[in-house]
């Protein structure tokens, strides 16, 4: 169901009878005598009634499947070498938007629009532009992303839900203890947005589970304005990016500098180390440079500022996955507002994603770990040359190329009555075709 981008259950006896997934068995079945006990009344058309597989998880309790996804199913991934040795992950945040149903428990409406995107500037809004704002109930989904330095290597190592106003260091409180306990030494390093700014939370999972922080400051704090005073002052720059339009003027010019040894949280008994990056423009509007700083904030001591700047871009890759997410894994499109069941739908969205990460990485197909399922599917439709051949509830397999040549060789009269069959099969796809319009 997921990997063919939908949530509802009923649709899942047209996918256990599609021709593109059944050519994937390599045998031909029967669908007569198929099944778990005998107490139908009526025919089986598919293995499993949608109705079973919903109860099934219904019944199933909603942390217990995230914690079989956290926990044991990691373990899996770990034997079939879903983890490098660098140990890089990122843990980011998003909102989840559902519709404006009260049965969905948790949800709380929050400044978001209907992709769960933050408003931004919202303390600049005047309180007129603030009433005009649509708040969309949602939840908050935190997840712990394993990324590569090659950047074809994405695999979800664990996830939180939680009601939308859940603060990101309360999901990461949970989420980066728990992963480290049952793997210790496998994240490394820790790439995180503004929000997880905290030096009790980068204290503790560098004391207790060795893992080094890396995040950027926010302009208005203090030790934002007093890193780019010190970096200025030592002025020691190095050029990691230069850009010059066709008549070799300078757009765009990044330099780097680090400074190390830095006390910034007074709660933060570790010392952190920072690398100040100084964005020169061209406004060609106005006609001139613009200047601007980028600090980020780390426990480990880089040599080279331009690693810690190259590693931090890794996390713009977790913007482009949720984007996926959303619109191309449909991951909000809950099948219902039941909360094992958004937790079921979450879980294997989630879980089909790494999964064809993991296949990809195997084939040798790096280069498609960036496309969108749809693009992938196209590819791999577009390639497929099977025909499947249907007598009452038993079907056949067939290359194509073995299945003209078996229906050319048969005598007049069967291949009448394949002839009739199919006229009878087209008249009633047409008939069906009539009453739905």
């Amino acid at each position: 169901m997921r990997i063919c981008g939908t949530g509802k259950y009923q649709h899942l006896k047209f996918l256990l009878n599609s021709g593109s997934i059944l050519t994937r068995f390599g045998f031909n079945v029967a669908t007569t005598n198929i099944g778990f006990n005998k107490k139908n009344k009526k025919p089986r058309s598919t293995a499993i009634d949608q109705d079973t597989v919903r109860k099934f998880f219904k019944d199933t309790d909603a942390h217990g499947i995230r914690n079989w996804y956290n926990i044991e199913l990691q373990t899996w991934f770990r034997q079939q070498r879903a983890f490098d040795g660098k140990g890089l992950f990122v843990l980011d945040q998003s909102h989840l938007v559902v519709p404006g149903n009260e049965n969905y428990q948790d949800a709380v409406r929050m400044p978001v629009d209907e992709h769960g995107q933050l408003y931004k500037n919202l303390k600049n809004l005047s309180d007129e532009q603030k009433k005009a704002l649509i708040y969309h109930p949602c939840y908050t989904l935190s997840t712990l992303l394993h990324v590569g330095i090659s950047k074809d290597l994405f695999h979800i190592a664990a996830y939180e839900i939680g009601p939308g106003n859940e603060d990101e260091l309360v999901q990461a409180d949970r989420l980066i203890p728990t992963f480290c306990n049952r793997y210790p030494g496998v994240i490394k390093e820790l790439i995180m947005d503004r929000g997880y700014i905290s030096g009790e939370f980068v204290e503790k999972i560098k004391r207790d589970h060795d893992v080094d922080a890396l995040l950027p400051l926010k302009t208005s704090m203090d030790t934002y304005k007093d890193s780019v005073a010190i970096a200025q002052q030592q002025n020691c720059w190095q050029t990691i990016e230069l850009l010059r339009d066709d008549g070799n003027r300078l757009v765009k010019q990044i330099d780097v500098t680090k400074v190390d040894e830095l006390d910034l949280w007074p709660n933060c008994k570790v010392k952190q180390h920072v690398a100040v990056a100084k964005v020169t423009t061209w406004d060609s509007e106005a006609e001139v440079y613009d200047e601007r700083f980028w600090v980020l904030a780390s426990t480990k001591k880089y040599q080279d500022p331009g690693i810690a700047i190259a590693r931090y871009r890794l996390r713009v890759q977790t913007e482009e996955r949720f984007r996926q997410f959303k619109h191309s894994w449909y991951i909000t499109d809950f099948p219902s507002p039941h909360r094992s069941l958004i937790e079921s739908h979450v879980c294997f969205t989630l879980l089909t994603y790494s999964l064809l990460q993991l296949y990809l990485r195997r084939e040798d197909l790096r280069e498609a770990t960036h496309k969108m399922i749809q693009t992938l599917k196209q590819q791999e439709l577009g390639g497929s040359k099977a025909v499947m051949a249907f007598a009452k509830h038993e079907y056949g397999i067939f290359d194509l190329d073995d299945f003209v040549g078996t229906v050319a060789g048969l005598d007049q009269e069967p291949r009448a009555k394949i002839q009739i069959n199919m006229a009878e099969q087209k008249k009633e796809r047409l008939k069906r075709q009539k009453f739905q319009r």
